[in-house]
């Protein structure tokens, strides 16, 4: 038997990683195909836009929870799977998926430019220091790029100053960070800009008062007093039967959840002081947007 040539190894090599990311691309487009039939078939897109961002997010109820779902590969690429889920890649997903269903370009293509969209900063993917890491981050670019309107201050949120550093000063829980350490210096820079301008929180002790404002669809981040941090979690407001649910990838139960009473849930979260809540806006009236 005559020993393989360099080319023909790496032929193999690249055969073996490549085909499986196709065959994960496929599994997703197919995923993504389905809901779009629903979605349409249900005749979704005819209700108000936060009604559909909570229908869409009832799509992926049941999928496994994963945590870190953006930090398994080394190099940044707009990445989505419909296996497994954290709360922020839930939250993008539904959101994603809501938007294009409602501007009728649902495909996988459109799905990802979305979720690129949502993502990162400016909406355009650069490298690791483009993802929104921080909720905080994401929720001002996101306004900025009128995907979300941050009800917080309407709602009588009040304004707390917090330094965020939680990244920088734990590099070793984040791949990245650990594998490149000329990343931490850059991570801090963002952070002391974050940490310049106010958090605008509900307080914990101040939730039922608001409660009757929240919508079906509305985002809502939850924050924390652990220091360095900003928020610790994040879903989607489900208003049904008199009551508000929440719609999250929960890693107590390990899969993409229905909590049934919001109030008692915000109450029992570690840590927990209070929440932000932002509300879609639907891309067909709004701009800019892909």
């Amino acid at each position: 038997m005559k020993p393989l040539g360099s080319i023909a190894i790496w032929c193999i090599i690249l055969s073996l990683c490549i085909a499986p990311l196709e065959a994960v691309t496929r599994a997703d487009s197919a995923f993504l195909a389905l809901q779009c039939e629903l979605i349409a078939k249900q005749r979704w897109t005819e209700k108000p836009f936060g009604a559909l961002v909570a229908l869409v997010a009832q799509l992926f109820l049941g999928k496994p929870y994963r945590a870190g779902t953006l930090d398994s590969l080394q190099e940044e690429t707009c990445y989505f799977t419909s296996d497994a889920f954290d709360c922020v890649t839930l939250t993008e997903s539904a959101l994603a998926l809501a938007r294009i269903a409602r501007s009728g370009r649902c495909n996988y293509g459109e799905f990802m430019r979305q979720l690129e969209f949502i993502r990162y900063r400016r909406g355009k993917l650069d490298g690791y220091l483009s993802r929104l890491h921080y909720t905080t981050d994401w929720i001002r670019d996101n306004s900025a790029k009128h995907v979300i309107e941050d009800m917080t201050a309407s709602m009588g949120g009040r304004s707390f100053k917090k330094r965020i550093d939680f990244m920088s000063t734990n590099p070793a829980l984040y791949p990245q960070l650990r594998d490149s350490a000329a990343l931490v210096p850059k991570i801090a820079a963002i952070e002391r800009r974050l940490s310049r301008q106010p958090l605008r929180i509900l307080p914990l002790a101040e939730i039922n008062r608001v409660l009757a404002n929240i919508q079906s669809g509305d985002i809502i981040a939850i924050a924390t007093s652990k220091p360095g941090l900003d928020y610790a979690h994040i879903g989607i407001a489900l208003r049904s039967g008199g009551k508000i649910h929440l719609i999250h990838a929960s890693s107590k139960s390990g899969t993409v959840t229905l909590e049934q009473n919001l109030e008692e849930y915000l109450r029992s979260y570690p840590n927990a002081t209070g929440i932000s809540v932002l509300r879609p806006l639907d891309p067909t009236s709004t701009s800019p947007s892909r």
